[in-house]
């Protein structure tokens, strides 16, 4: 299973104090809207476009984010998201070119590094290249919960199972409530065959983002790895 690019909203001051999560879809948008109308600023536009890719409105995302690059060509936090909002709609060749930009431009953004050597796992074969990003990532921010789940992957890939359990341990060790965490943690267990713990992860995911289709599949295809007895199943159903 491929799991997409990891999009955040932890970087944005966002408008008036008030949570993204907040309030329904319209009502978000028109608020940011009427923001942006008075004080066009970068990071309405990135809120804006959070906004649009977490109801999977992809055109409206990359427009929102390419308004905030013609007031700031090089935000750093805009040029990241622009290369997730093009691997999300599988523009994978212009998706490499931003996230090559972006780490070249910035070249301490510990994120765009993580994002990029996620990027090179998901779509491509050069491995190398993912692990040599993912310790500049750790370099410059130690605490990445989901650098370590990454870096789990790529040991565990090589065959060396006692540093994949070190960066499990690392990851847990500074984790950070985040759904996506989860579901890489999932993906190493799974790799592992440890199908009961990366159905355990995958329901911490879901609890934290019930809607997340992509998550919810992953869930049901390892519950069936799982040989999950049908009471389980009905468990599941009514307590996620």
């Amino acid at each position: 299973m491929v799991a997409g690019p990891i999009i955040e909203a932890d970087f944005i001051a966002e408008p008036q104090g008030k949570r993204l999560a907040s309030g329904s879809y319209r009502r978000n948008r028109a608020r940011i809207e009427r923001l942006l109308k008075n004080d066009p600023r970068v990071e309405y536009y990135l809120v804006l476009s959070i906004l649009e890719a977490r109801k999977g409105y992809w055109h409206r995302a990359q427009a929102a984010v390419e308004e905030a690059l013609k007031l700031e060509p090089q935000h750093a936090d805009a040029m990241l998201l622009l290369a997730q909002i093009c691997e999300a709609q599988n523009d994978l060749k212009e998706a490499a070119s931003l996230y090559q930009a972006c780490v070249r431009v910035h070249t301490r953004f510990a994120k765009a590094y993580r994002e990029y050597a996620r990027y090179l796992m998901s779509h491509t074969d050069t491995i190398t290249l993912a692990q040599n990003l993912l310790f500049r990532c750790l370099e410059l921010d130690p605490k990445d919960s989901i650098a370590h789940t990454l870096m789990a992957e790529i040991y565990l890939l090589r065959g060396k199972t006692g540093q994949a359990l070190l960066h499990l341990e690392l990851a847990a060790h500074y984790y950070r409530a985040n759904p996506l965490y989860h579901q890489r943690k999932a993906k190493v267990f799974i790799e592992m065959k440890k199908y009961e713990e990366a159905a355990r992860q995958l329901k911490l995911a879901l609890r934290m983002d019930p809607k997340n289709k992509v998550i919810r599949s992953e869930f049901t295809e390892v519950l069936k790895a799982t040989n999950t007895p049908r009471i389980f199943l009905f468990w599941k159903r009514w307590v996620i």
